[in-house]
């Protein structure tokens, strides 16, 4: 190979660099996931008062903010709790804000091997996750391919994303956050699904895997979680978000419900920050109207959900004063 030809290959190389370092970028910029994230992180680190209650989770919580007082909604789309765990992690040890409780989601399709391998929106998550330490954990090198992605090439497989953020741009103005909290999606009605077992069935596939209830990494990171949260004494509660009837029965057609139910209620009794499970997984069986797609609660759903939710915290909350009172007054 001739001087000349060296040359060419090296200004070759150049010049891919600097296309991926353009295109790199742009995705970055343009991407509404890290749009909306980065405006939650924001509202997070400048949180003023006092943090009762931080909530983390994918897009089925839709704990609204507006209504949950003294809240901060954390969740994001497609989230697990191997970045819950890097996310709560992260802040503890490098912003000011500390909850006294975390709401965890804990619904049947957080557990299992689909969840515990989609890592999305890289380009986000690279500044929390530790994607050496996952890979050891894993036993999987093959995830070091989500930290390449997320630090030099965001862009690549990501078209769905950047129509997103097209359809975004162009429908809507404004991006109304409210301590994380941002209204769910609104315009299907999942009571109008002419074939509504159908959906259902289609959308757990996607999700679930029947080999599987309870994914080997998504045990480890669910009790670090506990753990960090233990050694910070951040009370703990797992939380069952609202889902249709339709979805439920399909879910308990490809996983033990029942079994993961107790694996998990093992796992979170190892710790005493643990409180309770907060079931709310048939509150609106009854109701598909309240959702907008066989797993997701549209904006009136989430508004109840959000009420009664509140309103057995405010009970719970009343029970532990009257406990504490007790105690202090020597009544048995």
């Amino acid at each position: 190979m001739n001087r000349k030809t060296i040359l060419r290959f090296i200004l070759f190389l150049c010049l891919v660099v600097i296309i991926n370092f353009i295109l790199d970028s742009a995705f970055k910029a343009f991407s509404v996931h890290n749009d909306i994230n980065e405006v939650m992180d924001q509202q997070f680190i400048d949180y003023q008062g006092t943090m009762k209650y931080l909530t983390l989770g994918n897009s089925h919580n839709c704990i609204n903010t507006y209504i949950l007082d003294s809240s901060f909604n954390y969740g994001s789309p497609s989230e697990n709790f191997i970045q819950s765990y890097y996310k709560l992690k992260y802040v503890l040890e490098n912003t000011g804000q500390r909850p006294r409780n975390l709401i965890l989601q804990a619904d049947v399709s957080s557990f299992g091997p689909k969840i515990a391998n989609r890592f999305e929106y890289n380009s986000y998550w690279i500044r929390y996750i530790d994607y050496f330490e996952l890979a050891r954990i894993k036993g999987n090198r093959d995830v070091l391919s989500k930290w390449v992605e997320g630090k030099f090439i965001s862009y690549a497989g990501n078209y769905k994303d950047i129509q997103l953020s097209i359809f975004y741009r162009i429908k809507v103005k404004t991006l109304e956050i409210y301590n994380g909290y941002r209204p769910h999606r609104d315009y299907r009605n999942f009571a109008n699904d002419p074939n509504r077992q159908r959906t259902a069935w289609n959308k757990a596939k996607l999700i679930l895997s029947p080999e599987t209830c309870l994914d080997s990494s998504i045990a480890i990171y669910f009790e670090k979680i506990l753990q960090l949260c233990q050694e910070n004494q951040i009370g703990v509660m797992l939380i069952r978000i609202p889902m249709s009837k339709e979805f439920y029965e399909e879910e308990c057609r490809l996983v033990p419900v029942d079994d993961l139910y107790a694996s998990v209620e093992a796992i979170a009794c190892r710790y005493s920050v643990y409180d309770r499970t907060l079931d709310y997984h048939d509150l609106f069986f009854d109701h598909p109207e309240y959702f907008f797609d066989p797993d997701h609660l549209n904006i009136k759903g989430a508004d109840l959900f959000t009420e009664r939710l509140v309103k057995d915290l405010g009970e719970k909350n009343s029970m532990a004063l009257t406990e504490q009172s007790a105690k202090l007054s020597g009544d048995p």
